[in-house]
């Protein structure tokens, strides 16, 4: 069982890494749908595998490219962890089949997203955040995508990357390294509901942990040599078959 979490979990953080979204986008159906744990449990090892994910990926970003837009993460952040402490607690008044169906509709909502993405010829420009008009919408969008990672324990990414990528106009690949960096922060106060709920199991959280760091660490080497549009049509395939994944399990739960 050990080396089969710790495997998952490298898959999981390579691919997370490459696209923004923690590892727990893929660990989560990898905990839920193949070994069968409990989806608070699994939610609950998604937001340690994401904490993995932003400290192995977020490192090599900062250190050695410069992907990572820090001042507009820096922005966002307060918000989206506040998001991400609200979605904790919900979480734990709702039953696994509902939070299996809710994270199966984000995962069709995130690949739908990035399909329309995939019209657009040329990479935008990098934006910012200038006046007002601009940052308080942004403010209330990232405490959605906060309170959906703290409710999914999936870190925000799934909709962090798209609103980085389409609302604000950042290149793909800054958007994923840029979503990275702003997750780590993302999952801690929502973990600490898991934690207090007794949802944790640190059996299974440390190796899915070891594996998701090692593999965030290969999957930020590789972010700043893939082409961004072979990321977006592998991002969109993760997204789609979990979803499908995800909502048969709920549905045949309920």
């Amino acid at each position: 069982m050990f080396a089969t979490i710790f495997a998952g979990g490298l898959g999981a953080g390579l691919l997370g890494a490459l696209m923004g979204l923690g590892g727990a986008i893929v660990a989560i159906p990898f905990l839920n749908g193949l070994l069968h744990i409990p989806m608070h449990s699994a939610a609950a090892c998604g937001l340690v595998s994401t904490l993995a994910t932003s400290c192995g990926a977020s490192g090599r970003n900062l250190c050695q490219t410069e992907l990572v837009n820090v001042d507009l993460a820096l922005k966002l952040q307060l918000s989206t962890a506040l998001g991400g402490l609200a979605g904790g607690l919900v979480a734990g008044w709702l039953k696994g089949p509902v939070l299996q169906i809710l994270f199966a509709a984000m995962l069709l909502y995130g690949g739908f997203e990035i399909g329309q993405s995939l019209r657009r010829r040329k990479e935008e420009a990098v934006s910012a955040i200038t006046n007002r008009q601009q940052f308080i919408p942004a403010l209330f969008l990232f405490f959605g995508a906060g309170m959906v990672s703290g409710l999914l324990g999936v870190g925000g990414g799934l909709l962090v990357v798209p609103l980085l990528h389409l609302f604000l106009c950042l290149p793909f690949r800054t958007a994923a390294a840029t979503s990275n960096f702003m997750m780590g922060l993302t999952a801690v106060p929502a973990l600490l509901t898991y934690l207090g709920r007794g949802d944790l199991d640190l059996v299974l959280a440390a190796p899915l942990a070891g594996g998701v760091w090692l593999g965030s660490r290969l999957g930020a080497w590789l972010l700043g040599r893939a082409q961004s549009r072979l990321l977006k049509i592998l991002f969109m395939i993760v997204l789609l078959l979990s979803a499908v994944q995800m909502f048969w399990r709920g549905a045949s739960s309920w």
